[in-house]
């Protein structure tokens, strides 16, 4: 509650630290492995996804406009608080570790994309899909006019029970725990998101919860449904799990050709 209050006065964050994202994103990942090492814990990073353009289609996820990539993390610097920022994925990672069964799947990128949005109209969206959807819209016009401002994209996405749609934003707020039961036996106080939006906020990026997609290493979801779609048995394509998403501004401290490498 200290550091809540600290941040709501603007204090206990320096963002002028130049900060490498890749090191903080895979020590996530290494010590989410180490709590549970029956997890497969994929890194990665993310793009704006052509094949979208070409769906055709008014009510798909937009989310899949994001697409994965497994492989090694690129590597982004950003004007930042590498010790709060570190903060964020800690509370991220150990919300996983609290909720979700230990076996489920979890993918961790990141990537770098423009969007003709300025950061103080980012920070300013409420923590809702209908945001990350404003946003997306925005990285596409900038693709395609290469204007904009650059943002690195952060996206943990986890295959566990997930989160009721009417409760993702909720998440946020101080105290809110999804899963009592589970907050008791492994510990939890309800202030991890609460702290990582006010964070994210102090840097003038953005976070949001939403409903994971289906993990390709996931039984529960049909890659050939030419395969199953004759009646035999049921399909389960629903999406299950909770995907956070990290927009963070990045500022021009090196050439730009630099800040992400493959």
């Amino acid at each position: 509650l200290l550091s809540l209050a600290r941040f709501d006065e603007g204090r206990g964050i320096n963002i002028s630290q130049q900060v490498s994202l890749s090191p903080i994103l895979s020590d996530a990942a290494n010590d989410l492995h180490a709590l549970d090492p029956a997890r497969s814990v994929q890194q990665g990073y993310l793009t704006i996804s052509d094949e979208w353009k070409l769906m055709n289609c008014t009510n798909c996820n937009f989310e899949r406009k994001l697409q994965f990539h497994a492989g090694k993390l690129p590597s982004v610097m950003l004007l930042g608080d590498g010790a709060r920022l570190r903060q964020v994925m800690t509370n991220i990672v150990g919300n996983i570790h609290r909720y979700t069964p230990v076996d489920s799947p979890v993918e961790i990128a990141v990537g770098v994309m423009k969007a003709s949005i300025t950061p103080n109209e980012l920070s300013k969206l409420p923590s809702v899909k209908e945001s990350l959807k404003e946003f997306l819209e925005a990285a596409e016009v900038s693709q395609s006019t290469d204007t904009g401002h650059k943002y690195a994209v952060i996206r943990v996405v986890d295959h566990g029970p997930g989160v009721p749609e009417e409760s993702l934003s909720r998440i946020f707020e101080r105290f809110y725990i999804a899963d009592p039961s589970r907050a008791r036996e492994k510990g939890g106080t309800g202030l991890g998101m609460a702290i990582a939006q006010s964070v994210v906020k102090a840097h003038h990026g953005f976070i949001c919860a939403t409903i994971s997609s289906p993990s390709e290493a996931s039984t529960d979801s049909k890659t050939n449904l030419d395969d199953t779609m004759d009646g035999s048995e049921p399909i389960d394509v629903k999406p299950h799990g909770l995907t956070l998403t990290v927009v963070l501004p990045v500022n021009e401290i090196e050439d730009p050709s630099k800040l992400v490498s493959d």
